[in-house]
């Protein structure tokens, strides 16, 4: 059953997909981020477990997009967008970078990019 999932995931069709889903996911990160209803849209300590789901995803879905060897340059694509995530921020009325947020966009791209190199590997 893992053998086929990972031949599934590795066919050209799905990564081609998921690179196109991940760059969809950003391009909304940063268009719907300008929406007033963005502002404070989740409370804390819930933003931080909303930016944790979304960057592990997007890398997670990188990942795939960019092949077998493709985790860690994912998880530096991710790293750079909640960079630019978070310097967008901070030109947005009513919104403000917050370095605790990028660090935690850094831990989940890193730890989905860990999660996917176990999964690859274990193959």
């Amino acid at each position: 059953m893992y053998a086929l999932l990972q031949r599934t995931l590795d066919a050209r069709p799905v990564r081609i997909a998921a690179a196109g889903l991940a760059f969809l996911a950003v391009v909304y990160l940063f268009w719907l981020g300008r929406s007033p209803g963005a502002v404070n849209l989740f409370e804390p300590p819930w933003d931080k477990v909303a930016h944790f789901t979304v960057f592990a995803g997007i890398t997670g879905l990188f990942a795939i997009g960019l092949g077998a060897r493709g985790a860690f340059p994912a998880m530096l694509i991710v790293w750079v967008v909640g960079l630019a995530d978070e310097l967008h921020q901070a030109t947005l009325r009513g919104r403000s970078a917050d370095w605790s947020d990028w660090l935690v966009d850094a831990a989940a791209a890193g730890l989905a990019a860990a999660v996917v190199t176990w999964m690859r590997a274990r193959r």
